[in-house]
């Protein structure tokens, strides 16, 4: 008997030395080739399959999430022209063959040879110890060899098949990023205008592609004139430390070791990530309103493992001021939006010839030193609300009328209302310190628009009921929504974008919000369509028999 309990030892002392060996063997393989090893996150999926779709694709999130790791997957696979982590059917149209294996074509959509321009913001910790040591973990050795320049950094890489990556630092003169012809570019961190510009113009003979990934904390120029530009060739991708889908498994596992239950578990991210989740106001408090709740949910033994949760850790750290960009991946300005609901890619739509039976409203946020905001809304037979044109200039009140009468005229809009900021009614006393006795700008308005059937009210300042008829009218019924924006209307996706919530939970009295409050204000005029249906002329001229028979 115990001569068979040692042999039995022996082969499962055995049995484990060779599973030991073979995970190690699997280890070495996977460093030798790891792009064919890569798992994608789900956010990371669809950031590639937009590529197919889109000129440039940003990736503007937070820290821990991954955006390295995708550029780096994604260059290499321009480089080599298919994806090594996708094996697909053989024979597949959208595949290529590579050593007996199918995999699909890149996302970039040119054949190699390519040469690819990657860019960093310093040559010895960002470059050479983050890019290139990412890009070395996943290129498959010998297929490619690289060039060192004068700082010892691996700035240029040839591929086997002739693609190339040029590897440029943010440093360099900006005539640098101005001298080459190429079929894309990987901007990791946010790229100074000119040096983005000269890589955009360098990719335009042949359609190349950009991708950028970034934590938003400098070169405000992005938000302007890529994310908040509403161009159809940018994909933006938004989210949370959480998309990390490692870290989040290996975060909830320890929560469940500290003995809290799913719902517990949920509050704890909520409390890590927010002051107020319902209004998406980040977290301020380093994590101190997170910590309390652990200590009070998780047995007095167990306290020792709540520092080893790194997300809570990752938060003490930072300053709160840079819980937006690091956490979120988002720019200050964009945190705690108002119409959080709004989606360029839904409610920014086409422009199209409005039907003269549809009622249009004119909408007048009036201002005494600043540019006039009219704003234009239509009403569809099925409640359907459509802006469908603005006026954002600096007018007189005859002039804000001779705008609304234009619209009839010729365009023949149905408009038989306009509402106006109550500030109209008292603006003599400002204007009298300058010209003396005036009227006031509603009775300028107000007498001009008369003549042509289209009454001049006051507007509801109703603002909390009407950012919620907004919000719910974005979000439609079964999902299908009931407000759009004429992607004419550039002034209203300026401001949807920025208008956001203050330091007291209420949208922000500094903002541009002018067309906003047109908006909010339309939502309470209650204008419909069946209000306003024009009805056909009934024409009450007698028959030929009747006329007889009257004679």
């Amino acid at each position: 008997m115990a001569d068979d309990r040692e042999k039995k030892l022996q082969r499962y002392l055995k049995l484990k030395k060779q599973k030991e060996e073979l995970r190690k063997e699997l280890e070495r393989i996977k460093k030798q080739a790891g792009a064919f090893f890569f798992k994608p996150y789900e956010w990371q999926r669809r950031f590639v399959e937009a590529l197919r779709s889109y000129n440039v694709a940003i990736s503007a999130s937070s820290n821990k999430r991954g955006k390295t790791a995708i550029g780096s997957n994604v260059v290499i696979s321009w480089a080599l022209g298919y994806e090594p982590w996708n094996q697909i059917e053989k024979g597949s149209p959208d595949g290529v063959e590579v050593r007996g294996r199918w995999y699909r074509k890149s996302s970039l959509g040119i054949d190699p040879p390519v040469d690819i321009i990657i860019t960093g913001e310093d040559w010895k910790l960002h470059i050479g110890k983050t890019i290139v040591k990412e890009l070395k973990r996943w290129a498959p050795p010998g297929e490619y060899e690289t060039k060192k320049n004068e700082q010892g950094v691996e700035y240029y890489w040839t591929w086997n098949n002739g693609s190339t990556f040029t590897i440029m630092c943010y440093s360099q003169d900006d005539d640098l990023f101005e001298s080459f012809r190429a079929q894309a570019a990987w901007l990791d961190e946010p790229a100074p205008k000119k040096k983005f510009d000269g890589i955009a113009r360098g990719l335009l003979l042949d359609r190349g592609k950009i991708i950028m990934t970034m934590t938003p904390l400098k070169e405000p120029w992005i938000l302007d004139e890529l994310i908040l530009s509403g161009r159809k060739d940018v994909y933006i991708d938004e989210g949370n430390i959480l998309d990390n889908e490692a870290l989040y498994r290996e975060e909830v596992e320890l929560l469940k070791q500290l003995k809290l239950s799913d719902h517990q578990i949920q509050r704890y991210f909520d409390l890590i990530l927010y002051d107020d989740k319902e209004k998406q106001k980040p977290v301020s408090d380093k994590g101190y309103r997170a910590e309390e709740f652990l200590r009070q949910n998780v047995p007095e033994e167990l306290h020792d493992g709540i520092y080893k949760l790194k997300i809570l850790k990752f938060i003490r750290e930072i300053d709160p001021v840079e819980v937006p960009p690091r956490v979120f991946g988002r720019f200050k300005s964009l945190i705690g939006r108002v119409l959080k609901e709004f989606d360029t890619n839904i409610h920014w739509i086409e422009p199209f010839e409005v039907p003269t039976d549809w009622p249009v409203v004119a909408m007048i946020d009036f201002h005494l030193s600043k540019p006039q905001a009219i704003s234009y809304w239509a009403v569809s037979p099925q409640d359907i609300h459509f802006c469908v044109d603005e006026k954002w200039e600096n007018l007189s009140a005859e002039e804000i009328a001779d705008d609304i009468i234009r619209k009839v005229k010729t365009k023949a809009w149905n408009i038989k209302d306009a509402f106006i900021d109550p500030l109209s009614k008292g603006d003599t006393a400002y204007i009298k310190n300058r010209a003396g006795d005036v009227r006031d700008s509603f009775s300028i308005i107000y007498e001009k628009l008369a003549p042509h059937g289209i009454t001049l009210q006051v507007a509801s300042k109703d603002k909390v009921s009407g950012i919620k008829n907004i919000q719910s009218r974005l979000l439609g019924i079964n999902g299908i929504p009931t407000a759009y924006i004429f992607n004419t209307c550039e002034r209203h996706l300026y401001e949807v974008m920025r208008w956001v919530y203050d330091d007291e939970g209420k949208p922000c009295k500094n903002c541009d919000d002018h067309f906003m409050e047109n908006w909010y204000r339309f939502t309470l005029s209650g204008i419909t369509y069946e209000q306003y249906q024009i009805k056909p002329v009934v024409d009450h001229r007698p028959t030929y028999e009747a006329a007889w028979m009257a004679a």
